[in-house]
């Protein structure tokens, strides 16, 4: 079990940190659109792009973003050294459900956004579960 959770902390890992500094860079409205048009080609779908986000939301996100990548980090260090790291892997999926949490939360208040988000809160809210079984699986492995 520990190279699927040390694979899967690395690409998620990876990906947040390369999501952060586009969001950085190139700005949030940039990378949604980017992600969205890359969705609705693979899926199929012809779905209207988000289009530019308003400058608080600008400013916020790009605020955030930092947080974002940290989380990356913390999840590449803990992937480096996964049998010396694995109490970590609990509070990191956890952070990561919260986010999936506060996602669904926001399609219940706010409405469905673009697919490409519903895609990720899917993944934010069943990934830390496979996290979690993984790890226990680990754990039991090197007891």
């Amino acid at each position: 079990m520990i190279p699927a959770l040390r694979i899967l902390h690395a690409v998620l890992g990876f990906a947040a940190i390369v999501i952060c500094l586009s969001i950085v860079l190139l700005g949030p409205s940039w990378t949604a659109g980017f992600a969205e048009a890359q969705f609705d080609w693979l899926a199929g779908f012809a779905h209207p792009s988000t289009g530019q986000w308003p400058a608080t939301m600008d400013s916020e996100l790009r605020f955030y973003a930092p947080f974002w990548g940290a989380y990356g980090l913390a999840l590449l260090a803990v992937a480096r050294d996964l049998p010396a790291r694995l109490r970590f892997v609990p509070p990191l999926a956890a952070l990561f459900f919260i986010g999936g949490v506060g996602r669904a939360i926001s399609y219940v208040v706010v409405g469905p956004p673009h697919p490409f988000f519903a895609f990720l809160m899917a993944i934010e809210l069943i990934l830390p579960v496979v996290f979690v079984t993984l790890w226990h699986s680990a754990r039991s492995d090197q007891h």
